[in-house]
């Protein structure tokens, strides 16, 4: 295998494919221990849910069992209320006398029966027995009874307790709905035992949300009382397990009815199947109800997700394979990072910002090449601020020079042709008074004066502008576009807006780079029209430049020395400079300055 093409692979590819190469067989092995571990736990846990299941319908029956009795207690007890009060009325209205009303209540009380063995008796608020089906008990106070004491107490709602008639041997739980009637003091209490309240519950209650229960595809739960009967189940709802006609395992609802709970391994057959299938069972009783609940599952089924984990399997393998890689990739980040931060720093340097610093705390490789790219930086920096210095050096002195050359014109040359020109306008005036010829020379000598003077001044203003520049850099700007119509045949316009102070340095540096741009144009671009431009808002001051010529030529490109004095003036007074130019579409020069280095200058 030829290895050299990964020469020219990133490194974090380089990093990606070696972390392949090493997770893709823990991956294999994982998704291989996987597969097994949960083919292994797969029937615990189905077991757990058939368990889970048949409690939670357990709970469900047992609360709907508490909620039936509780309801048909208090329907009967209300229902008696309502005829012990029109006995009441009865004997209000003088039909029957107060105590043939209580008879006539009395008897139609105890005429009903409440489940199997439950009735209804009455108790005054002192703890006496007012009606009871056994005559023995009518009269007596059963005071010091908790469950009396608490009626007493109560007098209306549900409540629960333990009670013992004469036949039976044990106590048994108990329950009872009270309604106080307070004309007669009756707290009239509708009770039955708990372990009949299958005969006040409706099945119907929570039939539906027993079928609607499914395990895999074909599980199910039902319901059946100690007799064998289906009172609940998706086929065979109302039959016997015993009956003719019903196909059932050998020994399963033996196991069932006589056991409280467990789990049962057997054969099941649906009519819609053509054999019967491994069936695995979880049930639990209802004691008070006399009901089995269960919940069951083909052992196939339990099985069949075995494709999903598999799925799962390959899925974690995958993920355990992408894992690597990211981690892979993590790990080559903390090498390409840096290494594309110093790429970054380089880039900057290239484009001249050489304060870039590598801050990488490590002493690897990295970190030393942090250290020697710092250093280069320092030095490089160093040489660059020599440079600079020279080069404003130069332009300090060059501006003193044409200083120097602009005062002299001003004060030397323009006076002495001031002169020269008065005295060839007394000559002409001789000349002309004695009517020589010579004198129409001699005004033309005086006109060519004339204007050498004018230029003469003209120049000395562009070399010498700081006078002008004091009177406001928009007033210097105007006598510049004044001297350049003064010697190229173009046509200048400038637009001023009210500018804040500008310190002197700053102002001079933007009347040159305005003045080189201005003669730029006129020189080379052979432009109609010249528009200087100087705005300042808020936040920058803007200075424009732009002409209809035919754009910059060759020799003032941005290696001209022009050029490059203008974008060093910018850098000094940490303006923007920008140079749009295209053939025979003319030339714009922008410079942007922010407000906050016009009286700051170099700082």
């Amino acid at each position: 295998m030829n290895l050299k093409i990964l020469n020219n692979l990133p490194i974090r590819y380089k990093f990606v494919m070696a972390c392949t190469v090493l997770f893709t067989p823990l991956a294999i092995m994982v998704g291989f221990f996987s597969d097994s571990l949960m083919r292994d736990t797969l029937e615990v846990q189905i077991r757990r849910e058939l368990k889970n299941s048949t409690d939670s319908i357990l709970n469900m029956i047992q609360l709907s069992a508490q909620l039936s009795i509780k309801n048909s207690l208090r329907n009967i007890a209300e229902k008696n209320t309502d005829i012990v009060r029109m006995y009441y009325q009865q004997y209000l209205d003088g039909v029957v006398t107060e105590k043939e009303a209580k008879a006539r209540a009395t008897k139609v009380i105890l005429s009903q029966k409440i489940a199997t063995s439950g009735y209804i008796y009455c108790l005054n608020s002192k703890g006496g027995v007012e009606v009871h089906p056994v005559d023995e008990m009518v009269g007596q106070n059963l005071t010091g009874i908790s469950f009396v004491d608490d009626q007493v107490l109560r007098k209306s709602g549900y409540q629960e307790y333990a009670w013992k008639n004469p036949a039976d041997l044990v106590a048994r739980p108990k329950a009872v709905w009270m309604n106080h009637f307070e004309p007669w003091d009756w707290i009239i209490s509708v009770s039955a035992y708990k372990d009949e309240f299958a005969h006040v519950v409706n099945i119907d209650d929570f039939r539906e949300s027993i079928g609607s229960l499914e395990f895999m595809k074909s599980g199910y739960s039902y319901v059946l009382d100690l007799n064998g009967t289906l009172i609940a189940h998706p086929t065979y709802q109302g039959m016997n397990v015993y009956a003719q006609g019903v196909e059932t395992p050998e020994g399963l609802f033996a196991t069932m009815l006589t056991q409280d709970s467990g789990e049962v391994f057997y054969q099941w057959q649906n009519p819609t199947e053509m054999s019967p299938r491994k069936k695995i069972v979880v049930f639990n009783r209802i004691h008070e109800m006399g009901w089995v609940v269960a919940s069951s599952a083909y052992i196939d089924d339990l099985y069949r997700p075995l494709d999903t984990i598999r799925s799962i399997g390959l899925l974690v393998s995958l993920f355990i394979l992408c894992g690597g890689i990211l981690i892979a990739m993590q790990i080559s980040t903390t090498i390409t990072k840096p290494v594309g931060l110093l790429i970054k720093h380089l880039d900057r340097g290239a484009t001249g910002d050489y304060s870039a610093r590598m801050n990488y705390q490590g002493s690897d490789e990295i970190g030393q090449l942090s250290t020697f790219f710092n250093q280069f930086m320092e030095r490089l920096g160093a040489e660059i601020l020599e440079r600079e210095n020279l080069e404003k050096q130069l332009i300090e002195a060059e501006d003193k020079e044409s200083l120097r050359a602009g005062q002299d014109l001003h004060d030397d040359l323009a006076p002495h042709l001031i002169g020269v020109e008065i005295m060839c306008k007394n000559l002409t005036n001789r000349l002309k008074a004695d009517s020589s010829p010579a004198a129409t020379q001699a005004e033309a000598i005086g006109t060519f004066i004339a204007d050498a003077s004018k230029k003469t001044r003209a120049l000395a203003r562009g070399l010498c502008p700081l006078h002008r520049v004091d009177e406001g850099l928009g007033f210097a700007l105007r006598e510049l576009i004044d001297a350049v119509m003064t010697f190229y045949p173009v046509q200048c316009q400038i637009y001023v807006t009210d500018c804040t102070p500008i310190v002197r340095a700053v102002a001079v540096h933007i009347y040159r780079i305005t003045q080189e741009a201005v003669y730029n144009a006129a020189k080379h671009a052979n432009p109609n029209m010249i528009t200087v431009t100087l705005l300042q808002d808020d936040d920058a001051l803007v200075v424009k430049i732009a002409d209809d010529g035919i754009g910059l030529p060759e020799s003032e490109s941005s290696d001209g020395m022009g050029m490059k004095t203008m974008a060093f003036r910018a850098r000094m007074i940490k303006a923007d400079l920008e140079i749009d130019s295209l053939p025979n579409s003319g030339t714009t020069v922008r410079l942007h300055l922010l407000n906050k280095y016009l009286k700051k200058g170099e700082a």
